[in-house]
């Protein structure tokens, strides 16, 4: 189970700030036994930290977010190991309970930071991608790993990885379920930019710390804009419908049978 924090620092508590932090939010999976993996539950509880922040952002609090995980993984993706998948509803995990989450993050008016450590994969990549700007360990992982549980690549992920890579490198991250490093990733411009592990987290308060000290009405413009122009080239919603429509039919396969329960029971899935 993961667990979900925040906090908010504040110039005038020097005591609790770490240096130079600013008015800046951080939100934390802490899952150490699921790596960080969410599920329904932990979605819900991400949700709440985040609209909380709403009443902080409007008064001005709060002027930039860092998401993080804790430990060696930033996520994993969802928590499947209890999904029973002859009732489960992928469409509906997709759309009711993940998707808000997302949503509502991108649509934050403020500077949002993810901070990658280790894996980031399935909606685990899906959350770092609702943030403005994504830092990255240089021996973070990033990919498609549901060529071995026969699911498809879901989270809005389809998007930005043919935007940023192409169809053929797209493909073959899908088909080989092979992982990018975090310098990878920031080469072709999957992540902001990668920095050494040991240095992310307080190269990524630094930067929200520069964030939330700028021109705050500025800032909410351009990403407002900015995000519209990404996503006019296809519609992000529609890709996430997309996704979460093929995943459900996907769901309903022997494959997808077979690839969940090897990962119950740690063993390798035998697809037919």
């Amino acid at each position: 189970m993961t667990t979900i924090t925040s906090t908010h620092y504040s110039p005038d508590d020097a005591a609790h700030t770490p240096a130079g932090a600013g008015p800046v939010a951080e939100i934390v999976l802490d899952g150490a036994a699921s790596r960080n993996a969410l599920d329904a539950e932990a979605l819900d509880a991400l949700l709440d930290h985040v609209e909380a922040l709403l009443p902080l952002i409007d008064e001005g609090t709060v002027r930039a977010l860092i998401l993080r995980g804790e430990g060696t993984v930033f996520c994993s993706g969802r928590d499947i190991a209890g999904v029973d998948v002859e009732t489960d509803d992928a469409y509906e995990f997709l759309n009711s309970d993940f998707w808000p989450v997302f949503d509502t993050i991108r649509s934050l008016e403020i500077p949002v930071i993810a901070a990658v450590q280790g894996a980031a994969l399935g909606l685990g990549y899906g959350l770092a991608a609702a943030a403005d700007v994504i830092y990255a360990a240089e021996d973070a992982k990033f990919g498609s790993p549901f060529a071995a549980i026969g699911a498809i690549l879901d989270s809005g992920a389809h998007a930005v990885f043919v935007d940023r890579l192409g169809y053929h490198r797209t493909m073959d991250l899908i088909l080989t379920g092979d992982f990018m490093t975090g310098t990878e990733a920031a080469a072709t411009g999957v992540v902001s930019r990668a920095v050494p592990a040991g240095e992310l987290l307080d190269f990524a308060r630094q930067k929200a710390a520069k964030m939330a000290a700028g021109p705050a009405e500025t800032f909410r413009m351009e990403k407002y804009f900015t995000q519209n122009l990404a996503d006019e080239r296809t519609r992000l919603a529609q890709v996430w419908d997309t996704e979460a429509f093929m995943q459900e039919r996907a769901r309903t396969s022997d494959d997808y049978r077979e690839g969940f329960t090897a990962f119950q029971e740690r063993r390798k899935p035998k697809f037919s």
